[in-house]
């Protein structure tokens, strides 16, 4: 993208900053609209708190930057990796940063009830940002309201961008067939010779599993609905049941299927899985990962090009009941702190222009569905799965108690480097539930 583009989409992220700020301030402090409203500078501080690193940083300093521009607020950024420092804080009794990422799903509830979280209500055109938004990200089917940030018909999270997960990754020169609707016809496609049909990439340092209990997650939800899955990550139904157990052995298969076989299933970095797709001759067919692996797919050859080089299909259905049900994961903002500034960014970031810095910078969808500024083209078919799920379901391991997510993808790497163990694995876990989850 050229840099006057980017010039562009900054002067237009700043005119609809100060739109949003002069309704913010008026509505939340009639003191503040004293001041210098008419240029929108309203000043003041603003604390937030992210996990993001790296690329996702830089592009979130680049929302700020009209934000900051237009409304002379000082804003104090901080990398929080850990998302149980909030939980510390609030049992502590030690102030909380403005805008946050939310807690985990065990806590959401109680801090809605409790006034920790701020209801989006209370401060922003809720009806407006609803109907701008994926529906699966502001209503609730059939998963549970709570795990998208929805206490008692109010919304506490405003999601500002999304990934999708389940989408198996293929290089388009050697994979020309329509893609399977099954996972029995995805398993029984042969693969070119002398190439295995899965790529897998499962290390991630001490996180190492975690690409496995996507694909694990990716099962369940196909295989026995979005309730199962919902109640299995809230510690409501067991480790050792048939559902989960199924799900474990379908994933089996797939390890069998691997690329180099367990030990370089176990040993490959998620973010080079990828690299046997466009060997010559191809190591593999497919590569299961979300929409952000086409990064990793560039650092690595930069000359390849979405569509005609690369593509994906999504999973594969198991039980026609359970079509829609996608896997993702969105980040969202929580006010913590209800201040004008507060009120003056979160309303910043329910923007079409606010969404598109992000959504330019590659790698992302938007929250919003009218956001198409890809770099990528592949990323408009990802939008429109996003937008056409039934249910957006969140990373399960991601909202399991820190103890239990730990072990699960611990579990899988074991799994897969001995799949007879399943049976002792599966009552572990059981054990971990117990131990892990409030009673």
């Amino acid at each position: 993208m050229s840099r006057s583009s980017n010039g562009r989409r900054s002067r237009v992220a700043a005119l609809g900053v100060a739109t949003l700020v002069l309704a913010a301030c008026a509505s939340s402090s009639p003191s503040a609209s004293q001041g210098p409203l008419a240029s929108g500078q309203i000043g003041g501080a603003l604390t937030i708190w992210t996990a993001w690193g790296g690329g996702e940083l830089a592009a979130f300093q680049k929302v700020l930057e009209p934000f900051k521009a237009t409304t002379g607020i000082d804003v104090s950024l901080t990398t929080v990796r850990d998302i149980a420092q909030l939980a510390i804080n609030v049992e502590a009794g030690t102030k909380l940063p403005d805008i946050a990422s939310p807690p985990t799903a065990d806590k959401r509830e109680d801090w809605a009830k409790d006034g920790v979280m701020k209801a989006l209500e209370d401060f922003i055109d809720i009806d407006a940002y609803t109907s701008a938004t994926y529906p699966a990200l502001v209503t609730c089917p059939e998963a549970t309201c709570v795990d998208i940030g929805i206490v008692d018909g109010k919304h506490y999270q405003l999601y500002v961008k999304t990934q999708v997960k389940g989408l198996q990754w293929y290089n388009a020169k050697v994979f020309t067939d329509e893609p399977p609707t099954t996972y029995d016809e995805m398993l029984a496609i042969t693969p070119p010779s002398g190439a295995s049909l899965f790529c897998m990439g499962l290390e991630s340092g001490s996180d190492s599993g975690w690409p496995a209990s996507d694909m694990v997650g990716n099962i369940i939800m196909r295989q026995s609905g979005a309730q199962v899955f919902t109640d299995w990550y809230q510690g409501k139904h067991k480790w050792n049941s048939p559902e989960i157990k199924a799900a474990y052995e379908l994933f089996g298969q797939m390890a069998d299927k691997a690329y180099g076989g367990t030990n370089t299933a176990l040993s490959t970095a998620f973010q080079r899985g990828h690299k046997p797709l466009f060997s010559d001759p191809p190591g593999c067919l497919f590569y299961e990962q979300a929409t952000f692996v086409t990064a990793f797919f560039l650092e690595d050859y930069p000359d390849l090009k979405a569509v005609d080089d690369y593509n994906f299909f999504v999973d594969p259905g198991i039980d026609p009941a359970n079509d829609g049900n996608v896997m993702g994961f969105a980040d969202s903002f929580v006010m913590y702190n209800d201040t004008p500034q507060a009120r003056a960014f979160m309303n910043f970031m329910t923007t079409k222009e606010a969404q598109e810095i992000f959504v330019g910078a590659g790698g992302t969808l938007a929250a919003r569905a009218d956001v198409t500024n890809f770099p990528d083209p592949v990323f408009q078919t990802a939008a429109d799965v996003a937008a056409n799920a039934k249910n957006l379901l969140p990373t399960p391991g991601d909202q399991m108690p820190s103890d239990m997510k730990k072990a699960y993808w611990k579990s899988l790497l074991d799994f897969v480097n001995d799949q007879s163990k399943l049976d002792s694995l599966l009552t572990h876990l059981d054990e971990v539930q117990a131990a892990s989850y409030p009673q």
